[in-house]
């Protein structure tokens, strides 16, 4: 086979590879007094396919009130999705909990069922 014609096939592959991958727009609010940390289920809360591509899950987490929530990744095995988020431990925690929402919007998104995992890095 000519050598243009393997170069040519690999980068059809790879440029239709990288056009494929999910995008992520992560938001997290701060610390929300309208959602009780102690009494509120925790996790998943809703998600929602706005078009074949796109898709939104709000998820609520308690963390100490002396932390903070800097950061957002996910990973796709299957069909799970594992929404990761950061949050670095405080130094010098205090003695409540603060309930946060977050916000993972996907966009480039294969439109089927996925089980969602909560993943809380430090």
């Amino acid at each position: 086979m000519n050598p243009k014609y393997c170069l040519l096939t690999t980068v059809v592959i790879l440029c239709g590879c990288i056009s494929q991958s999910p995008h992520l727009e992560f938001s997290a609010g701060p610390c929300d007094s309208d959602i009780d940390p102690y009494n509120t289920d925790m996790g998943v809360k809703n998600v929602r396919w706005i078009d074949d591509e796109t898709l939104v899950v709000t998820v609520y987490v308690n963390i100490n009130c002396a932390e903070e929530i800097t950061d957002g990744d996910y990973q796709i095995l299957g069909d799970t999705i594992i929404l990761e988020y950061t949050a670095p431990e405080c130094k010098t925690c205090t003695f409540c909990l603060c309930a946060h929402k977050m916000t993972y919007r996907f966009q480039n998104l294969e439109k089927k069922e996925y089980q969602f995992e909560l993943k809380k890095e430090t």
